[in-house]
C-alpha cells in the first residue's frame, strides 16, 4: 500500500497555487525553481516546450516533466494546457473589459 498523497489535477492556475499552499507541497530545489518560474511567467509555459522552460530555469527537460507530474498532471502537455487556458482567459478579459465588471 502506498503512503503517497494523491494530488488532484488542477484545472486553473489559481487552483494550482491553492493546491501548493494547501498541501504544503515541497519540491526539490530545481523543481521548485521550475514551478516558481512557471507561475511567475505563465506565457513561457503556455507558448513554450518542456525544453524552453528547462532552458529558462537551467535544468533538464526531465526536471520540468517531473514538476508537472508532482503537481498532479499526467504529462507536460496537460500542465501546459492549464497555462494556455489562463492566457486565453486573460486575453478575453482584456478584449472585453465589461466582463470584469469594472468600468473603463
Amino acid at each position: 500500500m502506498s503512503t503517497e498523497k494523491t494530488i488532484q489535477k488542477p484545472t486553473a492556475i489559481a487552483e494550482l497555487k491553492d493546491m501548493i499552499v494547501a498541501t504544503g507541497l515541497s519540491l526539490p530545489y530545481q523543481q521548485e525553481r521550475v514551478a516558481r518560474t512557471a507561475l511567475a511567467y505563465p506565457e513561457i509555459v503556455a507558448f513554450g516546450t518542456a525544453q524552453s522552460l528547462a532552458d529558462r530555469c537551467g535544468v533538464s527537460p526531465s526536471t520540468v516533466v517531473r514538476v508537472a507530474t508532482a503537481l498532479g498532471f499526467d504529462n507536460f502537455r496537460e500542465f501546459r494546457q492549464v497555462f494556455r487556458q489562463h492566457i486565453r482567459e486573460i486575453s478575453i478579459r482584456a478584449a472585453n473589459p465589461m466582463l470584469t465588471g469594472k468600468p473603463q
